[in-house]
């Protein structure tokens, strides 16, 4: 009897052990958010490569700040939803429209799909993000697709430091290439039942 106690014992923990999931709860993250439209028009009208050379990177300083809200929800360990709310006050130039209007706000909403190369179970977990937006400034609207990269860093039992860049890429006529990077503190809302 001892035998297949201990044997049924020992089968529980390792189906525990190895069973258990590493799916991102249901969180919320407040993100500090800067954008850059000097470097796409710049990579746009050159290259890349003459960029990098040049050294025409836009500097931190002075690219447009904002703040940004998100929802992120883990739909898999490795594939986590993120929806995403942005106000900043910009130097958006409106393509075919108006020349950059100084320091107007611009709204965003954003729904991606980040591809982790690890679960959670990790401390830092790199992933590739990409999915449709959308934006409003000064009675313009238009629609974008956000890709880019990320790092999530595991700060402690569900909380995360959130670091993206992503090029925003129009896809209707009044929306501006632009660099979207972000860092932010997401926390777990509630512990989803398993």
């Amino acid at each position: 009897m001892r035998k297949i106690t201990l044997t049924l014992s020992s089968l529980c923990l390792f189906v525990i052990a190895f069973g258990q999931s590493y799916k991102k709860d249901p969180s919320l993250a407040v993100h500090y958010v800067l954008n850059d439209f000097k470097t796409a028009a710049e990579i746009r009208a050159t290259s890349l490569s003459n960029v990098l050379r040049a050294d025409q990177w836009n500097k931190p300083k002075r690219m447009s700040a904002g703040i940004a809200a998100s929802y992120i929800q883990g739909l898999g360990e490795y594939l986590d939803f993120a929806a995403t709310l942005t106000g900043s006050f910009v130097d958006y130039p409106v393509p075919g429209k108006i020349p950059a209007a100084s320091d107007e706000f611009l709204l965003e909403a954003a729904a991606t799909a980040n591809l982790k190369l690890l679960s959670d179970k990790y401390c830092i977990s790199p992933y590739l993000t990409f999915g449709l937006g959308a934006s409003k400034f000064k009675g313009y609207y238009g629609a974008f697709i956000p890709a880019g990269v990320g790092l999530q860093i595991n700060i402690y039992n569900g909380a995360f430091l959130l670091l993206n860049s992503q090029y925003r890429i129009p896809v209707t006529e009044s929306v501006a290439y632009h660099f979207y990077h972000s860092i932010g503190i997401a926390g777990n809302i509630f512990k989803a039942k398993k």
